[in-house]
């Protein structure tokens, strides 16, 4: 019987909740076992001890800028790292930190997961994915906002889970979850599709749960995770004249822009915008020149296009991306422009030029979805494992034609978590920019949990048949 269905037979909340038992249940402490040996593990080998990117001096700049609210990064993870005795050049705590705070919220996804009254092995299964998922092996011990928006985003995942059950408050829940998703997107602006995730999610497993008012606390939802934003941009826009998290999208999808940029491109555009695309075209067209930005290659028909390369080649301009954004277009700032202003002014260019070439967008939406595809898959370690234990187990199954287990039931929920977290953390990559490979990794944390239950489902079913 569901959580729904008995719900409705005995009028109140089932009177086997998990919110009751999940304390109590092995599998929970198998988790908690599992994350306090990932930070032993982490310690023994000096991860803890964090480490610098290349990246990380960036996320300084706000700590010594008299205008800190527009600079090109939020100033919230430099603080949050500097209570922690990291600076630009030295990692202080901030691994440890980001160690403990990853562990805690792989708990509370799990806790909320079985309150939403996903099986227990279909929720440990998904936790343990996030627990020792590539990118949390990765960034945890790098002084990055990645670690820590992944691990608050977790949280808005456990919360919205568990208040899409009935036996649990929904109004309580609201805050927290709001909380955490907004510092997830605060910290990384890339998952700001979490406030149209997150409802739908919650909206599949109220129906699910056999939750009421569905439509009403599924827009309440939207608008409470709404919220962070709209008060921390109207904050913004009050200080420094821009309504954003951050000024850095104009930034960013220039880049994009420049590489579809042509001749005929420009002249389709009008001003300031086609002075700008001018700018932006002579910057690439240096960078070709040094060698430091790849040409679009020629085609089987001896032309240079774009929509071509894109379509089947795009890793000729991933390669190039940061190159022509920080070598060439970075530089054209001018001397007196805020970088509001600079932001502001590609991010006109940058629509202009998607206007202007829409098929060269499409070609690129396309190409860069193929790379972050690819590559959650084929280098996503978690994923080849679970691939590999998919394969051993379903050889014996298929010779055997076993039915699977009981866990079986779990598969659905578990798709549907996995996709709603590639839904909020992977669209802004590929519509804004290219799919670097932190952005893959954070886009690929969950999705080996689908084909690892779907083995441990026909793991069932072999040892029944052999009963």
């Amino acid at each position: 019987m569901t959580a729904g269905a008995q719900l409705r037979e005995t009028g109140g909340a089932p009177s086997d909740s998990v919110t009751t038992r999940q304390w109590s249940e092995p599998w929970f402490w198998a988790l908690c076992g599992m994350a306090a040996a990932l930070l032993l593990v982490m310690g023994m080998l000096g991860m803890l001890s964090g480490a610098m990117s290349p990246d990380t001096a960036a996320y300084f700049i706000t700590e010594v800028s008299s205008n800190p609210w527009g600079e090109l990064r939020h100033p919230l993870y430099a603080r949050l790292a500097t209570w922690l005795g990291g600076s630009a050049t030295s990692p202080g705590h901030v691994a440890i930190g980001q160690a403990l705070l990853h562990a805690a919220a792989t708990v509370i996804f799990y806790i909320g997961m079985r309150a939403a009254d996903i099986g227990r092995i279909g929720a440990f299964v998904l936790a343990v994915v996030a627990l020792f998922s590539q990118s949390s092996l990765n960034h945890l011990r790098l002084v990055l906002p990645e670690a820590p928006a992944i691990a608050f985003l977790l949280i808005a995942f456990g919360g919205t889970l568990a208040a899409s059950h009935p036996g649990n408050r929904f109004a309580l829940l609201l805050l927290p979850t709001a909380i955490a998703a907004g510092l997830a997107y605060v910290l990384r602006p890339s998952v700001l599709p979490v406030i149209v995730a997150l409802p739908a999610l919650w909206w599949l497993f109220a129906a699910r749960n056999g939750h009421t008012r569905r439509a009403l606390r599924a827009l309440a939802l939207a608008l409470a995770l709404a919220t962070p934003f709209l008060l921390h941009s109207g904050f913004r826009q009050a200080r420094v004249g821009d309504f954003n998290i951050v000024s850095f999208g104009g930034f960013q999808m220039s880049g994009m822009a420049g590489f579809m940029l042509t001749p005929e491109i420009v002249d389709q555009m009008s001003e300031p915008a086609r002075s700008t695309a001018r700018a932006v075209l002579a910057a690439r067209e240096a960078g070709e020149e040094s060698g430091r930005v790849a040409r679009t290659p020629l085609n089987s028909v001896g032309e240079r296009s774009f929509v071509s390369a894109a379509l089947g080649y795009f890793d000729i301009y991933a390669r190039s991306h940061d190159d022509l954004l920080y070598g060439q277009i970075f530089g054209l700032r001018e001397p007196d422009e805020t970088w509001v202003g600079f932001n502001k002014r590609l991010m006109d260019f940058s629509v202009a030029t998607i206007a202007a070439a829409p098929l060269h967008w499409i070609a690129w939406v396309v190409g860069a979805t193929s790379r972050l595809v690819g590559r959650m898959i084929i280098t996503n370690a978690a994923m080849l494992v679970a691939l590999v234990v998919l394969f051993v187990v379903s050889v014996p199954a298929a010779m055997r034609r076993t039915q699977l287990g009981s866990t079986r039931a779990d598969l659905m929920p578990v798709c549907v978590v996995a996709l709603a977290w590639v839904a909020s953390t992977a669209p802004l990559t590929v519509l804004m920019t290219f799919p670097a490979t932190r952005y893959i990794e954070t886009a690929a944390l969950l999705i080996a949990a689908p084909p690892l239950l779907l083995a441990v489902a026909l793991a069932e079913g072999l040892r029944t048949a052999a009963r």
